[in-house]
């Protein structure tokens, strides 16, 4: 069965759409998969393919050179056609070396052996690379394994030039309909994606062998130029033109970054930055930040020094203002990578700055480098740009602007040479421009809450608090996630939350209700279901606060104790987080999520094995006093020392001074507060209750997730509620006779007979019913019912000492049954997606 996506007839398409499956995202719940991550490259590239003749490709993207008019011979008119495969690793690297038309490059074959440091275990079949770069053969071995560090121009091999071809010009996109081709599309981008993701490359060219054909193509952020395919054993000497001229080509024309260099080991630099990170200081309460630096400097991967180019903003004219200013980082490994071939293919760095002589000053302070291909558009203004607004401002719980800047020349052309081709066309591809920030906090994933639940909610009221003064400064997020809030020691030594990534943030527009764009924004899992059912819906603030009651739901059903069975979680996680349902204009949220916000309720029936009505919807649990160890002590964090506690939630102030005086209005519901731990079950003939000698004590975070629940019921009911009404004259109306086919009518005997069956059917609400909702629905219209709910509940409210546990999401994530299709975001399947609690299916830079 293919992995491969189907379209459906009029499916609408964006640039870049969020995605509910992500084969290699931190963000979705599911078991990574090369098949899923290859559909979903080639999803994500959809609208982005061009074909051209190769004249013109060679005018778009090859500089001319000194010998650009020599005319070159046919190297390969004498290969013998290839029987498969084999073939070709043997006698086009023979052809190509031994006519040594790219001086100070080998063409070398890899088609077996992974690269140790990918974990997808790919090969390309070929690869040229530089002298110095070329792999070594393994004894025993017949050929060496691919180096993605090093591989500077992949070539992919195949014996059938249609069948396996992952392109095709008879198609108006350029994509393939077939599975085979469609698979061989997805294998290329997946090659490119490991290619970027190990280099700083700004493109990336590329060639595909099809028995006697060749293409070339070259790709950057924003899309992929591909040649006809033609013979290469007719017309070699295209082929044979292309190699020669980019052997010439200096390292930035064949897309190499220029404002990165490598690290080499045993240098000053390399040696100076191993000793920082071994550097331990007793006392130091930010010592993880150095702990996150040495887990980065991996001997396996480059060290790089990269640089940032910004400008002085406080030059007294403005030849100095405009003066470019060159600060240098030391970097490692990356702390973040974002996925994908086209996008933002964002990379997030602990890094060092560097003096001048290359060499780290001893009072140098650790930071964070974040580099990206933002989208260049109008009304989206750079993230240092927002970030240096809101520190003015004095928001809270944001990071702290250091340096950032556009890197000159760095800019991706794909959609210039599209929009020439296409004039009359509107342009699928956006313009992306390179561009680095430093801020100062180093901050630890929110995951890494020490002990207890509280300081998981603390955490989250800071960065409640930085959203509500940022949109009072007129700033709004539009990307709250799992991955945007951190955990960051502040000034007082004391740990707090930190909302991040302002990248997609904008300014408050209270005009048109839709967006600018069709572009879903934000990160699925965490999105609103109305944000999911409208790819053209403005992001407004009960979409944001919505989000940040998914992003505690996230980490609470990881890591607290509840009702539902840890042999469920993985199941519950994919669910209700990356769940979807296909539609005409693309995917549409999952039922798991929307019908908890339709109902108020987060029902975990379909997920247990008997039917208990008592525990039909999630409920978190006070962890048991006889039972202190059913809650595991927090993973080890050798690479970052342990937290310590949080600072007293008391201590934490309400931001504005209009908060009503407390949103807690409902009773609790439980019908019990299950004081066991969550690894102590009935047996199933048992009922599920307390001994009656202990006292019953209810977990304060069931308070905050049903009055929640029950203002996103309210906003949703009222939403929704003119499209339910039923039209005049259709209800409770069973005498009334209407024109019909003509057919014989028949008799229902009185026995089987029922008085009134249309009574009730009225789905609109009543007044009492609107009064209710508007009550509950009003607090969703400012911050201030929410950052109350948890001041409230922190200061007033006794919460468990060590209730965090284990990780109950499963380790290689849930692997859903094969029925279920893979794919992304907004494209059908071949399959039916099944979107059922309790079964499984269903994949947001």
């Amino acid at each position: 069965m293919s992995n491969q996506v189907r379209f459906v007839p009029g499916t609408k398409f964006s640039d870049s759409p969020a995605k509910p499956f992500n084969g290699n995202s931190g963000h979705t719940n599911t078991k990574p998969d090369l098949a899923r991550n290859r559909a979903e490259l080639c999803f994500n590239m959809h609208g982005k393919i061009t074909i051209v003749d190769y004249a013109d490709f060679v005018k778009l993207f090859l500089p001319p050179f000194q010998d650009d008019q020599t005319t070159h011979v046919n190297i390969f008119e004498n290969i013998a056609r290839p029987k498969g495969e084999p073939d070709m690793y043997k006698e086009l690297p023979k052809a190509i070396n031994d006519a040594k038309i790219c001086p100070g490059f080998k063409l070398v074959a890899t088609p077996y052996q992974a690269d140790r440091t990918d974990s997808s275990k790919q090969a390309v079949d070929l690869g040229l690379y530089r002298v110095k770069d070329v792999p070594k053969r393994e004894k025993d071995k017949p050929y060496p394994a691919v180096d993605w560090f090093g591989l500077d121009l992949p070539m992919e091999c195949k014996a059938d030039e249609t069948e396996q071809d992952a392109f095709d010009e008879n198609q108006p996109n350029g994509e393939p309909t077939g599975d085979k081709r469609r698979d061989a599309l997805g294998q290329a981008f997946s090659y490119v994606e490991l290619i970027v993701k190990r280099q700083h490359r700004m493109f990336v060219f590329m060639l595909f062998f099809l028995g006697n054909s060749v293409r070339i193509a070259r790709f950057d952020r924003s899309g992929v130029f591909v040649t006809r395919k033609f013979d290469y054993k007719v017309d070699g000497k295209f082929l044979v033109d292309f190699l020669h001229r980019y052997s010439q080509l200096s390292d930035k024309e064949r897309g190499y970054d220029p404002t990165v260099s490598r690290i080499l080991p045993n240098t000053p630099l390399y040696n100076a930055m191993r000793q920082r990170a071994n550097d331990k200081k007793e006392g130091d309460p930010r010592d993880y930040i150095r702990a996150l630096f040495q887990k980065s400097l991996n001997a396996q991967w480059p060290w790089w020094k990269v640089e940032l180019h910004t400008h002085e903003p406080c030059g007294k004219t403005r030849k100095q203002r405009n003066r470019t200013i060159i600060r240098k980082f030391a970097v490692g490994m990356p702390h973040f990578q974002a996925p994908g071939v086209a996008g933002r293919g964002t990379r997030g760095y602990v890094a060092l700055p560097v003096q001048d002589d290359d060499t780290i000053a001893e009072d140098a302070q650790f930071v964070y480098l974040k580099d990206a291909w933002r989208v260049d558009h109008d009304g989206i203004d750079r993230e240092g740009v927002t970030l240096q607004f809101l520190n003015d401002k004095g928001v809270k719980f944001v990071p702290t602007l250091l340096c950032h800047g556009d890197l000159s020349g760095q800019v991706t052309t794909s959609q210039i040479h599209w929009a020439a081709l296409n004039p009359d066309k509107k342009l699928p591809m956006k313009r992306h421009q390179h561009y680095r920030l430093v801020v100062k906090e180093v901050g630890l994933p929110l995951e890494e809450f020490k002990n207890n639940s509280s300081e998981l909610c603390d955490a989250i009221f800071c960065c409640l608090t930085a959203h509500a003064q940022a949109f009072e400064a007129g700033i709004i997020h539009r990307d709250v996630s799992a991955g945007n809030m951190l955990l960051y020691k502040d000034e007082d030594g004391e740990w707090c939350g930190l909302l991040n990534d302002w990248e997609l943030s904008k300014k408050i527009d209270f005009g048109s209700p839709e967006g600018r764009q069709p572009d879903r924004t934000g990160t699925w899992q965490y999105m609103s279901a109305h944000a999911l059912n409208d790819p053209f819906r403005k992001i407004v603030i009960q979409d944001e606060l919505e989000s940040f009651f998914h992003v505690l739901l996230y980490y609470a059903i990881r890591f607290l104790p509840h009702n539902l069975d840890d042999e469920h979680v993985g199941q519950f996680l994919h669910d209700y987080f990356d769940a979807y349902f296909p539609h005409t204009e693309g995917y549409r949220c999952g039922s798991a999520k929307f019908e908890a916000m339709r109902t108020g309720a987060i029902q975990i029936m379909s997920y247990r094995d008997q039917q208990d009505v008592d525990n039909s919807d999630l409920k978190f649990l006070w962890p048991s006093p006889r039972e202190p160890s059913s809650n595991p002590q927090p993973k080890d964090r050798s690479s970052s020392p342990a937290l310590p506690s949080s600072p007293s939630p008391a201590e934490r102030a309400l931001p504005l001074a209009d908060t009503p005086s407390s949103p807690v209005g409902r009773s609790p519901s439980p019908a019990f507060s299950a004081i066991y731990g969550s690894d102590l079950t009935s047996l199933p003939s048992d009922p599920v209750h307390p001994p009656q000698h202990v006292k019953e004590r209810e977990h304060p975070l069931n308070t905050i997730i049903e009055e929640l629940l029950s203002w996103f019921q309210a906003h949703y009911a009222l939403d929704s509620a003119r499209t339910r009404t039923l039209p005049e004259g259709s209800r409770n109306n069973t005498e009334q006779t209407v024109p019909g086919p003509t057919r014989k009518r028949r008799q229902l005997d009185e026995k089987f007979q029922f008085e009134n069956v249309l009574e009730g059917r009225d789905a609109s609400l009543n007044a009492a019913q609107i009064h209710q909702y508007e009550r509950l629905r009003v607090k969703l219209q400012s911050h201030n019912a929410m950052l109350t709910l948890f001041h409230e509940l922190l200061n007033k409210r006794e919460w468990p000492e060590h209730d965090k546990g284990r990780d109950k999401k499963p380790k290689e994530g849930y692997a859903p049954p094969k029925s279920a299709v893979t794919g992304s975001k907004r494209r059908f399947m071949d399959e039916q997606p099944e979107d059922k609690q309790g079964a499984s299916k269903r994949s947001r830079t």
